[in-house]
């Protein structure tokens, strides 16, 4: 290199009282990892290489932009010719090598990016001011041009077999798609992010055993069982798994930022709630609307039983609701609950739901 010792300094730069540190996002995101370690799951590290026929494998449609991977120019092989799109194929490939030595147990994790042909997600616009927003999670790096790709970071998580251990009590049934989801409900509660569900399909999940995963509203990536064609082909019993990105997760996350109340001495009410709504209702919105008519004085309302049959009618269901009412500075009277349970149930009948007596 002409000039190398002739116009670089002999000494470092001195960066005075500076010492480095990780950013909150960084601190967030090893949270995130440490979380669900702490819940049972083995971090792995998979190829971000792939073969070109892997989404067919997971029965990904030829018009889904995750059927179309970025193309390697100058491969190591054909196996390892495509980036990956989805985080579910190299858990797949762990998660099939170690059963087949053995590993009738497995719960594994992997926390890393996925390349997508898109690159327009890949950047936000530039601000009034000229600058361009850095949020290397979801794929905005810095730069004066954008990339020309799209690399969101992803956690994602598969089941194989019984995610606690066998004790004397059970404990070793097989994980289904509620276990994943308390798990990722208590990684949303750790990081301070409440995660929505709803039924919702893909095509490399089971049927009537999946959902869509949203942060305030927004999609932020999916839960459910295996479909059992993706199975066989990677010579799996059953499986469970999901895939959540990491940037919307990351940017609602409110720990660190807690704000603290005064204990009052004052005692709150309790009351159950059975409420009737369509089978098609979702428990969210059921809660939600819950929520709305108790307004201030409700502060929990926690989904603890569900009860379908011939007593609630065809195509109905009955949730059984906890609900804690409290003032700060006085004792409810009976009056006043019975007035926030009017409102709570007018709220009910909006969303086509009734009180069961």
């Amino acid at each position: 290199m002409h000039g190398i010792d002739e116009h670089l300094p002999t000494t470092l730069p001195a960066t005075g009282s500076a010492v480095g540190g990780l950013s909150r996002e960084q601190r967030l995101r090893r949270r995130a990892e440490d979380v669900l370690r702490d819940l049972g799951f083995d971090q792995v590290v998979g190829w971000s290489f792939t073969d070109p026929g892997e989404a067919g494998r997971l029965r990904i449609p030829a018009e889904d932009p995750r059927a179309t991977p970025v193309m390697l120019a100058n491969p190591l092989s054909e196996e390892q010719s495509a980036m990956r799109t989805a985080l579910l194929g190299s858990l797949l490939d762990v998660a099939a090598r170690n059963a087949a030595r053995g590993a009738s147990d497995l719960a594994l994790f992997e926390s890393a990016r996925v390349y997508l042909q898109d690159s327009a997600t890949g950047r936000k616009p530039i601000s009034e001011t000229g600058n361009r927003p850095v949020e290397p999670l979801a794929g905005w790096f810095a730069g004066d041009q954008p990339a020309p790709f799209a690399e969101p970071h992803r956690f994602a998580g598969i089941t194989v077999g019984a995610l606690s251990q066998r004790s004397w009590r059970g404990g070793d049934e097989a994980a289904d798609f509620f276990t994943l989801k308390g798990v990722l409900e208590a990684l949303g509660r750790q990081l301070g992010v409440e995660l929505e569900f709803a039924p919702a399909e893909e095509p490399f999940l089971h049927p009537g055993r999946s959902a869509a995963i949203a942060i305030g509203g927004a999609p932020a990536g999916w839960l459910g069982e295996v479909h059992p064609l993706v199975c066989r082909t990677w010579d799996l019993d059953s499986a469970v798994a999901f895939e959540l990105d990491a940037a919307p997760l990351i940017a609602a996350a409110t720990l660190g930022e807690e704000s603290y109340e005064d204990v009052t001495t004052f005692p709150a009410a309790y009351q159950d709630l059975a409420v009737v709504v369509p089978a098609a209702t979702p428990a969210g919105e059921v809660r939600e609307a819950v929520l709305a008519g108790g307004g201030e004085l409700l502060h929990v309302a926690e989904v603890f039983d569900l009860f379908e049959g011939d007593q609630v009618g065809a195509e109905r269901k009955s949730l059984a609701l906890n609900l804690e009412f409290r003032a700060s500075d006085r004792t409810l009277t009976d009056e006043e609950v019975a007035g926030l349970r009017e409102a709570i149930k007018a709220k009910l009948a909006e969303i086509g739901g009734s009180l069961r007596e």
